[in-house]
């Protein structure tokens, strides 16, 4: 990895970072075990020695992974937004401003994260450091985590330095930008499939191990409860690290818009949330005290009243869905409008609020009014954003206002934005896709779990019962009779649910990471996966019991 790229992301010096960090990290690292085992020599002992030992190993990786963390998190955070910066770009070129004003503005964006910080180190070295554009630009492309950005640097310092126009390279680099963010994103949505056939192998072979842990106090007599429960948290715990690791893989892209304008939608949403948590509460205090059903159905239904915060959640998304489907369109339609009417917004969107837009159209004629009072324009497209509460709508109306507010031409910037937000549609859609298949899979994998899971349970249920009124022999027979006896079939059922209902909220919430949606959208998928565990609980003791009974 290259140490200039490494150091330029930490906005540390080499030797600074050795001297402030590596230095005392590494002398702490050495002295540690030496100063306990002098200082409290009782204390390194055993187990406690070993980790002692560990520590100076555990500070030095610290050191290490930081740097290449860093690197990619920055990484990341620059590919994740290149589409709106190239965008962005596009639609302030058309205007009057320069090149190095167009960096100034887009470095004071703070959606743009790294990005705007790296675009404002350009600027810096340009308006401080005196240094010309094209030198800049391949210093700056030189140490940037992003290889997209570095290349469109690169191309951008060889453009201006040949004398090319500056708004036709930038417009023409569109096309070559959004490529490679589709080849970036197609390459993330691909690694879905990887951790798909990652979670269910590793899901696979822990299932084996919970089982494991069940039947094993028969033949050992050690602690069934013990057991059981180191191997759920083992693999309730691996389950998460996958959970993390998908995280870090699939590509940020927000659904929901960032405003502070609350709207009805969001209200709703919010308010949901407690009023679904107070019915779970009365629910399981009903379940508990007046009910006699099964340790399965009385978690499923506990916890089902989250559905309805999920099932808000995920109307007022598929309401974005729909609004993102047709504000490329519109706003192409005004774009066109406004650049044959010499960039007059207001009029040409009066001519568009007879247009049907879809679900958009009530939005427009919301936007038109607002704009007609001419009191504040940002905050009317503001609120036009918020209304149709996605993310998309949001950054790209503003690029649209801010850029025909500094004199870009509107006809061009329709055209970019819409044939760009296109794509990104186009892109969303195959993760919608790639999150469909995945959630086919984990529904399957949640009832084949259960399944096994309760097998096991049955068989130790019917052999508690076949040993119950038997003698215990003074020979070894190969089981311990005792532990099959004392087992309490009733826990380990409790105990089953518990890694269940652990299991359907990660895999829940791998498919909202995986489909980008609202976090509340997690409940929907959750008390379904809960419910798939229950039923299969039940009939499998319903349906297996009886059978292993008839055979004992």
């Amino acid at each position: 990895m290259d140490t200039q790229v490494m150091f330029h992301c930490l906005g540390i010096p080499k030797k600074e970072y050795f001297k402030k960090v590596v230095l005392p990290v590494f002398v702490m690292a050495i002295l540690f075990p030496f100063l306990i085992i002098i200082l409290a020599p009782s204390v390194a002992t055993g187990d406690m020695l070993t980790a002692i030992i560990l520590v100076p190993f555990a500070l030095l990786t610290a050191v290490t992974v930081y740097p290449v963390s860093s690197i990619e998190g920055r990484k990341k955070d620059i590919n994740n937004n290149m589409h709106y910066f190239i965008t962005h770009m596009g639609v302030l070129a058309t205007s009057q401003m320069t090149r190095i004003d167009v960096l100034h503005q887009l470095s004071k964006n703070e959606a743009y994260g790294y990005l705007a910080k790296e675009t404002g180190r350009i600027y810096a070295l340009i308006r401080y450091w005196h240094l010309n554009f094209p030198v800049a630009c391949r210093f700056i492309a030189k140490r940037t985590p992003s290889i997209i950005f570095s290349d469109f640097l690169d191309r951008m310092a060889h453009a201006v330095q040949s004398g090319e126009d500056f708004e036709k390279f930038i417009i023409d680099e569109q096309e070559v930008v959004m490529n490679d963010f589709m080849t970036m994103y197609k390459d993330s949505l691909n690694s879905i499939d990887m951790l798909k056939e990652m979670f269910v192998s590793m899901c696979m072979s822990l299932i084996m191990l919970v089982s494991f842990a069940i039947i094993m106090p028969i033949i050992t007599g050690m602690n069934a409860t013990l057991l059981v429960t180191g191997a759920i948290v083992l693999f309730l715990m691996t389950e998460l690290a996958i959970l993390m690791y998908a995280r870090s893989v699939v590509p940020t892209d927000r659904i929901w818009h960032t405003l502070e304008i609350e709207t009805s939608a969001d209200r709703r949403i919010k308010w949901s949330m407690p009023f679904s948590m107070a019915i779970c509460i009365i629910f399981t205090g009903v379940l508990i005290v007046f009910t006699t059903l099964p340790t399965p159905i009385m978690f499923a239904l506990s916890l089902t009243p989250l559905l309805i915060t999920g099932l808000i959640a995920r109307t007022e998304e598929n309401k974005i869905k729909r609004y993102d489907n047709n504000f490329g369109a519109f706003i192409r339609s005004l774009g066109g409008a406004a650049g044959s009417r010499s960039g007059l917004i207001l009029e040409s969107l009066k001519e568009l609020i007879t247009h049907d837009f879809g679900p958009l159209s009530d939005n427009i004629i919301s936007l038109y009014k607002r704009l007609r009072t001419r009191v504040n324009r940002k905050r009317a497209w503001e609120h036009f954003a918020a209304g149709t509460g996605s993310n998309l709508v949001e950054r790209f109306a503003t690029m649209f206002v801010e850029g025909t507010a500094v004199g870009g031409k509107p006809g061009i910037i329709g055209d970019i934005i819409g044939r760009n937000f296109m794509y990104i549609l186009s892109m969303r859609k195959l993760r919608y896709s790639s999150a469909a298949s995945l959630t086919g899979v984990l529904y399957g994998l949640t009832a084949g779990i259960g399944a096994t899971m309760f097998l096991a349970v049955s068989i130790i249920s019917m052999l508690g019962t076949l040993f119950a009124g038997v003698i215990t022999p003074d020979i070894d027979i190969g089981i311990s009779m005792s532990a099959i006896i004392n087992t309490d079939v009733n826990l380990l059922t409790t105990m089953l649910m518990f890694m269940m209902v652990g299991h359907s909220l990660i895999s829940a919430m791998l498919i909202r990471v995986v489909d980008g949606g609202h976090h509340f959208n997690t409940y929907t998928h959750f008390v379904g996966l809960v419910w798939i565990s229950a039923i299969t609980a039940e009939v499998t003791m319903r349906s297996i019991g009886p059978l292993l009974g008839a055979t004992g």
